[in-house]
């Protein structure tokens, strides 16, 4: 589902949902015609993620409270996407539904940023259960290192992206893993891109194969590899055990808190939910809980 006022925009979401390699993934994009009419739709497909322009149908300003009441109360995940200064009125203004993740319009919106955004929000009531129940059983800064890997798990990625992405040198992350004691960052990164894969599977209704190389893995072959060597079990195993269920289980064992005398409990990350607030990394995803 989209709303959004710029021609140019519009555009790269039908082609994200109509002939990128997610496509069969998200299907078409459908358009509304204003807020009325995006609060019908999300009442229609409750599970479905939508990006919205703050400023529709084209003003500088954010949207009205009656615009904006349309999505209250409503469990959507929203991509926000437009101007600056539209982006950052927008935070004050929201409420009760979830922004996922933020787009600028003309800087670092390319086709494969908006189509990481928006998987992002497809199914992400999985991944904000998820970083409550690790917030809930595991150290802050855990929590915070393992909500970098799934902003970054819907594309293939590498130790010295997360590191770049959490503002560490990969020398700290290797350190700060070892202090929390809990698993490399490359496992962190393996157990992050399963999850995802069964998470948009699950959501999709498509199977794990096609889902997989949706995200980026070269052939099925290379997932059933990773999920065995990660999680002792191929991935049809995985799905009679309860599929996305079961790797989110996985996870919280190998992430839960085993006591790291060598930590305090000042933060040394920043929360995800900075892209909220750092105008310098609107397009930077965000889980807010």
């Amino acid at each position: 589902m989209a709303l959004h006022g710029d021609a140019d925009a519009r555009d790269r979401l039908r082609a994200v949902a109509g002939t990128g390699p997610a496509s069969r993934i998200l299907g078409p994009a459908i358009f509304a015609s204003g807020w009325q009419a995006l609060g019908e739709l999300v009442a229609t497909h409750p599970r479905s993620p939508a990006v919205v322009d703050p400023a529709f149908p084209g003003s500088a300003d954010p949207p009205s409270a009656d615009s904006i009441r349309v999505l209250r109360g409503s469990s959507v995940s929203l991509v926000c996407y437009g101007k600056p200064s539209a982006l950052r009125a927008w935070r004050v203004q929201d409420g009760g539904y979830s922004v996922v993740a933020v787009l600028r319009l003309g800087a670092g919106d390319s086709l494969a940023a908006i189509e990481s955004a928006v998987l992002r929000a497809a199914g992400a009531r999985r991944v904000r259960r998820l970083l409550d129940d690790i917030g809930r059983r595991a150290h802050q800064q855990t929590e915070e290192i393992f909500a970098g890997v799934l902003a970054l798990a819907v594309a293939p990625c590498s130790v010295p992206e997360l590191a770049a992405w959490l503002r560490l040198s990969q020398r700290t992350l290797w350190r700060r893993c070892v202090e929390l004691r809990i698993p490399s960052p490359g496992r962190l990164l393996a157990l992050g891109r399963i999850f995802t894969v069964e998470r948009l599977a699950d959501w999709s209704g498509q199977p794990s194969g096609a889902v997989a190389l949706a995200i980026g893995f070269s052939d099925y072959a290379n997932y059933r590899r990773l999920v065995r060597r990660t999680l002792g079990a191929p991935p049809s195993q995985i799905r009679k055990q309860g599929g996305v269920g079961q790797v989110a289980m996985a996870i919280l064992r190998a992430l839960a808190d085993r006591g790291s005398p060598h930590l305090g409990h000042s933060p040394a990350l920043r929360r995800c939910g900075l892209a909220e607030t750092d105008p310098s990394r609107l397009t930077r995803s965000a889980f807010p809980k």
